[in-house]
C-alpha cells in the first residue's frame, strides 16, 4: 500500500519535458530574432558611418582613378572609414588649398604642403600671393599610417569644408562638405535633391532684438542696372560684380570677424536659379571652395539666402541660371528694308563688221627662176631644167652663162703642169728600160 501511494507520487512529479517539434520552432524563432536585431541595429549605426576606398594602385600618378568617393555631403558627427586597398601604405591629412592654383595643374614634383602659419603670417590672407604652399594643412583631420589590406577611422566635429589629401601622394585626394543636418535639404552644396523646401523662418525675437540696416549696391547685367538688397554681419561688401557666362554674381567682400554672414535678397526678374520650371538650388563658393548657405525665404516674386563667409574671404561667387527671368529687354522694332528693283538696260550689240582682205598678188622681186619664199630668193621648182616662169608661163632660160675666167685660168694651167710632170716620169722609165737592154747585148 505505502510503495504503491510512494510510487504514484513520484509520477505525479515527473517533469514534461517538450517535444521535439517545440524545441525547433523556438530554435527557428531565436534565430530569426537574433537576425533582426542584428539588421537593425547594423542599419542604425552604419546609416552614420560613410567609407572612402583607396583603390589599387593609386600611389601611381598616371593610374587616374585614386579613390571612389571624391566628393560627398556629412554631417557633424558622422564617421568615416578610410579603407586601403593599394599595395602601399597611405596617410591623410585635412586642410586647404592655395586659391591661386585654382584651374592650374599641380606640379607634384615641386608641391609644396605647409602648417597654415608655417609659409603664411597670422595676419596675411590664406589665399594671398604672399602664401607660397600649395596646401595648408588646418591639423582638424590627421590619420595614423594606414598599411595595405587596412582601415582606420575618424569623426567629423566641425561645419564647413574637409579637403583631405594624401601628402606623400597628393593627388590622392577628396573633399567633404558638413553641413548642419543630414538632410540638408536647404543646403545648395548637399548634393541632395530638394523636393519639398520649408523655407526656414527667421525667429521674430531676434529680428526684435537685432535690427541689421538694409543695404544696396548697384550691379551692371549686360548694360542693365539692377539694385542689390542685402544684410551683413561680420563682413562687408564693396563691389558686386556679374558673370553672365556662369550665371553668377560675384560679391567682394571683407571679413573682419572670425566668420561673417551675408543675408541677401534677388528679385526673381533679376536673378534666380531654376531647372525645368522649378525652383532649384544656387550654388555659393567661397575664394572657389563650397561654403555654407540656406534659403530661408521663397515667394512668387524674389528668393533669400543666408550664407556663412568664412574669414580670410575675399569672392563670394552665387551661381544662379538666369538673369532676368520675366524681364523683358525692350524690343526693337526693325524697319523693314525695302529692296528697289533693279532694271537692267537690255545691252544692244552693235554687229561688227568684217572688212574683206583683198590679197595682194605676190610680186616676184628675185631673179629669173627663182620665187621668194619667207622673204627668201629660192629656185623655182614648178618649171624643168634650163626654163624660167615668166607671166605664169615656162620659157627657155635665155639668160647667158658668164663663165669664170679665173677659175678655168687656174684649172688649165694646174692639168697642163701635172701632164708634163707624168710625161717626164714615164719618158724616164722608158729610158732606163731601154739601157737595160743595151747593157745586155
Amino acid at each position: 500500500m505505502l510503495g504503491k501511494q510512494n510510487i504514484d507520487n513520484f509520477k505525479s512529479e515527473t517533469l514534461h519535458f517538450p517535444n521535439v517539434n517545440s524545441l525547433m520552432k523556438i530554435s527557428l524563432g531565436l534565430i530569426l530574432f537574433t537576425m533582426l536585431s542584428t539588421v537593425l541595429v547594423y542599419a542604425e549605426t552604419s546609416s552614420d558611418i560613410t567609407s572612402v576606398q583607396i583603390n589599387e594602385n593609386a600611389y601611381l600618378q598616371n593610374s587616374g582613378n585614386f579613390v571612389d568617393n571624391s566628393l560627398f555631403s556629412s554631417s557633424p558627427g558622422m564617421t568615416i572609414t578610410i579603407m586601403n586597398n593599394d599595395v602601399v601604405s597611405h596617410t591623410f591629412v585635412s586642410g586647404v588649398s592655395n586659391s591661386n592654383n585654382a584651374g592650374l595643374v599641380a606640379n607634384y614634383d615641386d608641391y609644396l604642403i605647409c602648417e597654415l602659419n608655417e609659409k603664411v603670417r597670422p595676419s596675411t590672407n590664406n589665399f594671398t600671393d604672399d602664401n607660397l604652399c600649395d596646401f595648408n594643412k588646418d591639423d582638424r583631420i590627421i590619420t595614423d599610417i594606414i598599411p595595405p589590406g587596412d582601415s582606420t577611422s575618424f569623426l567629423l566635429s566641425d561645419l564647413g569644408t574637409y579637403r583631405i589629401i594624401d601628402p606623400d601622394y597628393p593627388w590622392i585626394e577628396f573633399v567633404i562638405y558638413v553641413f548642419p543636418d543630414s538632410n540638408s535639404s536647404n543646403n545648395i552644396n548637399s548634393g541632395f535633391l530638394e523636393n519639398d523646401r520649408t523655407p526656414a523662418q527667421i525667429p521674430e525675437s531676434e529680428t526684435d532684438l537685432v535690427m541689421i540696416p538694409v543695404e544696396t549696391l548697384l550691379v551692371t547685367v549686360d548694360g542693365m542696372p539692377f539694385d542689390v538688397s542685402y544684410t551683413t554681419t561680420g563682413l562687408s561688401v564693396y563691389e558686386i560684380e556679374s558673370d553672365t557666362d556662369s550665371m553668377s554674381l560675384i560679391f567682394y567682400v571683407a571679413v573682419s570677424d572670425s566668420n561673417g554672414k551675408l543675408n541677401v535678397t534677388f528679385e526673381r526678374e533679376f536673378f534666380d536659379s531654376t531647372y525645368d520650371g522649378e525652383d532649384d538650388l544656387f550654388f555659393v563658393l567661397a575664394d572657389g571652395d563650397e561654403t555654407i548657405s540656406q534659403e530661408i525665404e521663397t515667394t512668387s516674386q524674389s528668393r533669400s539666402l543666408t550664407i556663412d563667409v568664412p574669414s580670410g574671404t575675399e569672392e563670394l561667387e552665387i551661381i544662379g541660371s538666369v538673369f532676368g527671368i520675366s524681364k523683358e529687354l525692350p524690343s526693337v522694332t526693325e524697319t523693314p528694308v525695302t529692296e528697289t528693283p533693279v532694271t537692267e538696260t537690255p545691252v544692244t550689240e552693235t554687229p561688227v563688221t568684217e572688212t574683206p582682205v583683198t590679197e595682194t598678188p605676190l610680186t616676184n622681186e628675185c631673179g629669173p627662176g627663182t620665187v621668194l619664199e619667207n622673204d627668201v630668193c629660192v629656185l623655182d621648182q614648178r618649171c624643168g631644167p634650163g626654163t624660167v616662169l615668166e607671166n605664169d608661163v615656162c620659157v627657155i632660160d635665155q639668160t647667158p652663162v658668164t663663165p669664170s675666167s679665173s677659175g678655168n685660168s687656174k684649172e688649165l694651167i694646174m692639168g697642163v703642169t701635172v701632164a708634163f710632170v707624168i710625161a717626164g716620169v714615164i719618158g724616164i722609165i722608158f729610158a732606163l728600160i731601154s739601157k737595160a737592154n743595151r747593157n745586155k747585148h
